[in-house]
């Protein structure tokens, strides 16, 4: 079975990056370019987890794995927080798996993305 993994975010060197590793991994992608577009993404086709930029224009990443999680259909779907900087991962530590992603991709990232879609 295929897994999917949608990116959400308007960084487009995160979405570049991060598109790389998930092609090597025989991982199917989409891209949406901000929360609300995220969502519209997962009416149409459920992922195996979503990647979103903790900071977006409109919906926020955070706002969005919240959405998540309050619709019973899509509590499920793990959610994983791209942060700019220690500042933003003190923001939602402890309530998200959360990681560094300004670039290049942390190896926590890598491990957890490993974990979800990968074994």
């Amino acid at each position: 079975m295929h897994k999917t993994a949608l990116i959400a975010t308007s960084q487009p060197e995160v979405s570049r990056v991060l598109t790389e590793w998930l092609a090597i991994n025989d991982i199917d992608i989409q891209i949406a370019s901000s929360g609300n577009d995220a969502i519209e993404h997962i009416a149409l086709d459920r992922p195996d987890v979503v990647l979103a930029q903790l900071a977006m224009e409109g919906m926020s990443g955070l706002r969005l794995a919240h959405y998540l999680k309050a619709q019973k259909q899509l509590a499920d779907v793990p959610v994983i927080l791209l942060c700019r900087d220690e500042r933003e991962m003190d923001l939602v530590k402890g309530q998200w798996p959360a990681f560094l992603c300004a670039g290049a991709l942390h190896p926590a990232l890598i491990s957890e993305l490993k974990r979800e879609l990968v074994n």
